[in-house]
C-alpha cells in the first residue's frame, strides 16, 4: 500500500501588536503515528513594551530633577545666564548696580530675595528711569576676589550725586545662586503722611494710606501739591539699601499760601470793623461797658486809628500743633462809638483790639479768619 502524505499548512505570523494563542494544529486521520505539531509563537517586543519603557525613563527624569529642587532648591534649576540669576556674590552686586545705572528696575529686583510689596510705586522702570537721568550712578566698581562664603559682606564704590560712596551689600546664596538681602530701603513715612498733607516723591505722588515706600539708591525730593504749603529740607540721598536713612521733613507756608492768608485777614477786618454789633464773634474787639439804656445798633460805628498797622503786611507762620492753622501777631486798636436807643447817652472807647490773627486753612479756598488776644 502507498503511503499516505498529510498536506502542509501554513502557519499564520503572529500579529505584532496581539500575543493571541494559536491553537494546536491537529494532522488529518490517517495511519501515521506522527503527534499532532504546534505552532511555535515568537515573542517579539510591541509597542506596549516600548512606550511603557519611555514612560518609566521620563519619571524617573522627573523625579531626578526634583530631587534637586527639594535638596538644592529651585534656584538649582534656573539658568545661571539669565538675568538676575548670579552665580558668585561679586556678580550679583556688580549687576544689580548695572541695572540701576540702566533704569531696569525689573531686573535690579531680581537680584533681591526681599520684594517691595504691594506699592511698588517708587521701584518701576519708568521711575528709576527718570531717577537716573536726573541723579545718574556713575563709576561703579565691585572688586573681585571679596569673600564668597553665605552671607557674603560686598564692597561697591560708586558716585552719586557728586558724593564717592562707600557701600556694603549682604548677600547670600540660595541654591547655585546668589541674592541681596534687599536691592532697596524701606523708608517710613507714617509721620509724614499722618499730617493730612498730599505728598509727592520726585513729582510721584505717595498713597496717603502707605506706611513706608521701598526706594532704590538715588537722590529725592519730596513736594507737595498743597498750594498753601511748602516743605522744609526735602532733598535726601539713599547712598545704599543697608545705610539708614534719616530725613528731616518739615512744613512751612509757600508764598501763595502767605499771599492767601494776608488777603483773607484783610477782608475778615473789614467785616469786623463794618458790624454792628456790640461784642463781634471772631473780631477779637467789642465794647461791654455800657451802664445806662441800651445801645442802637445803628450807631455803632468801629474804626482804627490812623496810625493802625497794615494787615496786608502780616507774617503768618504755622502753629506748632497743626499744619492747617497759621498764626500772625499784629498790635491792632480799635475805636468804638455807640449811642443809646433813648439818644440820652453817647458811648465811646478806644481800649478794644488783638493782637493776634488766626488763620485756618482747611479749605484753601476759604480760609476761617479769627482775631484774639493772647
Amino acid at each position: 500500500m502507498a503511503p499516505v502524505t498529510t498536506p502542509a499548512r501554513t502557519v499564520p505570523e503572529p500579529d505584532a501588536d496581539s500575543f493571541e494563542a494559536i491553537a494546536p494544529i491537529q494532522d488529518e486521520p490517517g495511519p501515521s503515528s506522527r503527534p499532532p505539531s504546534r505552532a511555535i509563537v515568537e515573542d517579539k517586543p510591541t509597542k506596549h513594551r516600548t512606550r511603557t519603557v519611555v514612560i518609566i525613563v521620563v519619571i524617573a527624569v522627573v523625579l531626578a530633577i526634583a530631587g534637586l529642587g527639594y535638596f538644592y532648591g529651585p534656584e538649582y534649576l534656573v539658568d545661571p545666564d539669565k538675568p538676575g540669576n548670579a552665580t558668585s556674590p561679586v556678580e550679583a552686586v556688580q549687576e544689580y548696580l548695572d541695572a540701576l545705572v540702566a533704569g531696569d528696575a525689573t531686573t535690579a529686583l531680581r537680584y533681591s530675595e526681599s520684594q517691595p510689596g504691594d506699592d511698588s510705586t517708587f521701584t518701576t522702570d519708568d521711575f528709576l528711569t527718570a531717577s537716573m537721568k536726573a541723579n545718574p550712578i556713575t563709576d561703579v566698581d565691585v572688586p573681585d576676589g571679596q569673600p564668597a562664603s553665605s552671607p557674603a559682606t560686598i564692597q561697591a564704590t560708586y558716585t552719586l550725586n557728586g558724593q564717592n560712596i562707600q557701600a556694603h551689600f549682604t548677600v547670600r546664596k540660595y541654591g547655585r545662586l546668589w541674592r541681596l538681602d534687599s536691592a532697596f530701603l524701606p523708608l517710613n513715612v507714617t509721620e509724614l503722611l499722618q499730617k493730612g498733607v498730599p505728598i509727592e516723591v520726585n513729582g510721584v505722588p505717595v498713597d496717603p494710606l502707605s506706611s513706608k515706600i521701598s526706594l532704590f539708591p538715588g537722590v529725592y525730593t519730596f513736594s507737595t501739591s498743597d498750594v498753601m504749603l511748602d516743605l522744609t529740607q526735602p532733598d535726601f540721598t539713599i547712598e545704599y539699601p543697608e545705610n539708614p536713612t534719616i530725613f528731616r521733613v518739615g512744613f512751612t507756608l509757600s508764598d501763595d499760601g502767605i499771599s492767601k492768608i494776608q488777603q483773607a485777614a484783610v477782608s475778615q477786618l473789614d467785616a469786623c470793623l463794618s458790624t454792628k454789633e456790640l461784642l463781634p464773634d471772631g473780631c477779637g474787639f467789642g465794647f461791654s461797658g455800657v451802664s445806662e439804656g441800651e445801645i442802637d445798633p445803628e450807631t455803632i460805628t468801629w474804626t482804627l486809628p490812623e496810625d493802625a498797622p497794615d494787615m496786608s503786611t502780616i507774617t503768618p507762620a504755622l502753629d506748632a500743633n497743626s499744619v492747617t492753622v497759621a498764626l500772625a501777631t499784629i498790635d491792632i486798636h480799635v475805636s468804638f462809638v455807640g449811642m443809646t436807643t433813648d439818644k440820652q447817652h453817647l458811648y465811646s472807647s478806644d481800649d478794644s483790639g488783638f493782637n493776634t490773627v488766626r488763620a485756618d486753612f482747611s479749605d484753601p479756598d476759604n480760609i476761617d479768619i479769627t482775631f484774639h488776644t493772647v
